[in-house]
């Protein structure tokens, strides 16, 4: 049958051999349990030659009785289908473990005259059943399974899809947004346009050239955010003061680049719209098997900041790259907010 050939592979061939050895040792002894060996053998005998009937019977039910009539609703006609399929097997069943098991291995079991009837051979396809129903089952925990595994590898895959989208949509935002900066010091004909451009000129170098990966070392991460501050303290002015301590070995870890930067960039949307002053601290932590970057922004006036799709993209990368190995921390208050991010290796 087509349905039976597609489902054929080495692993399920085995799968299907392992199961049917399986029945005939475990009901070979269920038999013969405390009969001694002439018991054994009789029933060991009888499930032998009587699997192909069996398995014929289950794989007929198994593969197209079931996907044919049953899933597509045709109820009425599976049931006439399963019932005639049960008259046929329990029939050649019965003849067969007559004829070719209990006369040639033991007399004494050989049916009487007359054991054809209806009745023998609704009882014996009823308890025949008992294997068809066990496969059944074992095939609806392996598709629910199968199907489980591929639910969660699509959503993988859409996962990586739409970071990878995002990670490449980064450096455009943050080309613009600089851009946007460059702009405002250019109408105000401020002197610091040259230096910035400089400035500029070097952090997309880097940010092109150098963080252009899935996993970056620490060190060029750390050289970003250096470049970042050191242009927005350029560009605001007195009005922002930044504060950036690293502690331990930057050469020692690769990471995701541009980890911190989505909270970067609404506080600093933030400090360009508000006219207060602020003070910003970063802060890098190496250790053996901790990292820590810990961002905080502080004004003596109220201020508010708003997440973006940025910052949640953002950590559902972290939740990507360091499932059960990282945490966010996240303290606000009406004039200070801190993101801290830990990622344990």
């Amino acid at each position: 049958m087509k349905i039976l050939g597609r489902h054929i592979s080495f692993k399920i061939f085995i799968f299907h051999v392992l199961f049917w050895i399986a029945w005939i040792v475990c009901f070979t002894t269920i038999q013969s349990l405390g009969n001694g060996r002439d018991e054994l053998f009789v029933w060991s005998m009888y499930y032998i030659i009587t699997l192909p009937i069996f398995v014929a019977h289950t794989y007929l039910v198994a593969y197209w009785l079931v996907p044919r009539y049953f899933l597509k609703r045709e109820f009425l006609l599976f049931g006439l289908l399963v019932i005639i399929s049960l008259v046929v097997f329990s029939t050649i069943e019965l003849i067969i473990s007559n004829e070719l098991v209990f006369k040639v291995f033991d007399e004494p079991k050989a049916f009487a005259p007359g054991y054809l009837n209806a009745k023998n051979i609704v009882v014996s396809g009823l308890g025949n059943h008992y294997i068809i129903l066990v496969f059944l089952a074992i095939r609806a925990i392996k598709s629910w399974h199968n199907a489980k595994n591929q639910r969660e590898e699509l959503a993988l895959q859409n996962t990586e899809t739409e970071l990878e989208i995002f990670r490449y949509q980064l450096r455009p935002k943050f080309v613009y947004s600089l851009i946007a900066e460059l702009e405002q010091l250019a109408i105000e004909k401020s002197r610091k346009t040259p230096e910035m451009i400089v400035k500029i000129s070097d952090f997309l170098n880097s940010l092109f050239y150098e963080a252009n990966a899935e996993l970056i070392p620490l060190k060029t991460e750390v050289k970003l955010i250096k470049d970042f501050l050191a242009m927005q303290e350029l560009a605001i002015g007195n009005r922002l003061k930044v504060n950036m301590v690293v502690n331990g070995e930057v050469m020692s870890s690769v990471i995701p680049p541009l980890l911190i930067f989505p909270f970067l960039n609404i506080a600093f949307k933030e400090i360009y719209d508000n006219k207060n002053n602020f003070e910003v601290t970063l802060i890098v932590k190496i250790e053996k098997k901790y990292l820590l970057f810990s961002f905080s922004i502080w004004s003596e006036h109220e201020f508010t900041l708003k997440d973006d799709e940025n910052i949640s993209l953002t950590k559902k990368r972290l939740q990507y790259s360091f499932e059960g190995k990282h945490r966010i921390i996240e303290n606000e208050d009406a004039n200070f907010r801190e993101v801290s991010i830990e990622i344990f290796k």
